[in-house]
């Protein structure tokens, strides 16, 4: 048992180490912690509507709503109301945010996955990767009540 927490508390380590780097990065871009934060929800599904976005965040429609009205003005994000609900808003990031993305992001990911190459056997990779995916499948089985 005591294993497995370890392992779950380094994966954990592991994914704040990693999301402190791009953060360190992308704060040159003059972007807070919060702006960043939603950025990398939309990066990772987009458009979204303003109250799903709160939603996966954890936060109420009115913070991610100050927090999107600030990417919006830096040119970042953009709001789209829905054609067949008018009431419904959609967010999407822009082609100044896209750029973004591929010139910092991916840049960075890139050398990331590339010093990791020189860490690791590629059975080791294999290792981690079979036990990694079997965690998932074990609590996504848990989130669905399947078990």
């Amino acid at each position: 048992m005591e294993e497995i927490k370890g392992l779950v508390a380094e994966l954990s380590r592991l994914h704040k180490v990693r999301a402190s780097l791009l953060y360190r990065e992308l704060q040159k871009e003059e972007l807070t912690g919060p702006q960043l934060f939603i950025l990398r929800e939309l990066f990772q599904e987009e458009p979204r509507k303003l109250g799903d976005l709160a939603k996966s965040v954890q936060l109420s429609n009115s913070t991610v709503s100050g927090i999107v009205d600030r990417l919006e003005r830096n040119g970042m994000v953009q709001r789209k109301r829905d054609e067949q609900d008018r009431r419904v808003v959609w967010i999407g990031t822009t082609d100044l945010c896209q750029q973004l993305k591929k010139t910092k992001v991916e840049t960075m990911n890139n050398e990331f996955f590339a010093g990791l190459e020189n860490v690791f056997t590629l059975e080791q990779i294999e290792t981690c990767q079979e036990v990694v995916g079997m965690l998932i499948k074990h609590l996504e089985k848990k989130l669905e009540g399947t078990e």
